[in-house]
């Protein structure tokens, strides 16, 4: 790791601790939630901070030259991208009315308890739209779990790799993710090409597109509709924002 490489990922560390936080205490604000639109997106809008401030910056790329960065979609592409992209797990009717977007790290300690609220909710809710991005944005180990989470979805498996990668209190290895395909049962062979294959590149590309539009700082971040919520959210937190997405007649992507 580079030493820039390595002050920006401490930059965006600190960033999403921070703007966890303001969203935290914006869902929580006495007055009811308030929300800041991201003016490239329209119907797309952001928890607000305690503050009053929060925005669309591209924080999580921090580090990444301007040839580096994805290419901005448009506002139809962006709904494709977070809601109906090619080899993203996903459960629950296509057509659901009411829908999450995670996007999560098997490093991140918030995303593993984010990951048992929504796996809930989802059970509850079979009306409901739950789709998986795999955002890895803490390290080579984070990168290598999202692989092999998008390389079992293509044998049926997301859910139990993703929550296993989740649950490892240690360094994600090759020889750990080949240990995990066989007690899953799956073919350990094709997970291994799967992961190299160009549909998981897609799907990967697919998830830093929408990251990068909507300017997510880390994880988890979820997508309640046409809502954004950075940092930890509860199940009553879920609930209140579908509620909430539910009644605004400019709800994108419908």
């Amino acid at each position: 790791m580079t030493l820039r490489t390595l002050a920006a990922a401490v930059l965006a560390a600190i960033l999403v601790i921070a703007i966890a936080a303001a969203a935290w205490t914006g869902l929580r604000r006495a007055g009811g939630p308030e929300f800041q639109p991201f003016a490239s997106y329209p119907g797309f809008r952001i928890l607000a901070s305690g503050s009053g401030g929060a925005s669309g910056a591209g924080a999580a790329l921090i580090g990444l030259g301007e040839d580096d960065r994805p290419a901005a979609p448009s506002p139809a592409e962006l709904c494709g991208l977070i809601w109906s992209a090619p080899g993203v797990p996903a459960q629950g009717p296509a057509d659901a009315h009411d829908r999450v977007a995670v996007f999560s790290d098997a490093n991140c300690p918030w995303c593993r308890r984010l990951d048992e609220i929504v796996v809930e909710l989802a059970q509850d809710r079979p009306d409901l739209r739950l789709v998986h991005h795999e955002w890895a944005v803490l390290g080579e180990g984070s990168r290598l779990a999202a692989r092999a989470t998008l390389a079992a979805n293509e044998q049926g498996a997301a859910e139990p790799m993703r929550r296993r990668l989740l649950a490892a209190r240690f360094v994600i290895t090759p020889a750990y993710v080949a240990q995990l395909a066989v007690s899953l049962g799956l073919d350990p062979d094709r997970l291994a090409r799967d992961m190299a294959s160009r549909r998981v590149d897609a799907a990967l590309a697919a998830t830093h597109r929408a990251a990068g539009a909507l300017g997510f700082a880390g994880t988890p971040v979820v997508v309640v509709g046409g809502t954004v919520a950075v940092g930890a959210v509860s199940r009553a937190d879920l609930d209140r924002l579908l509620a909430l997405e539910a009644e605004r007649p400019d709800a994108p992507c419908r």
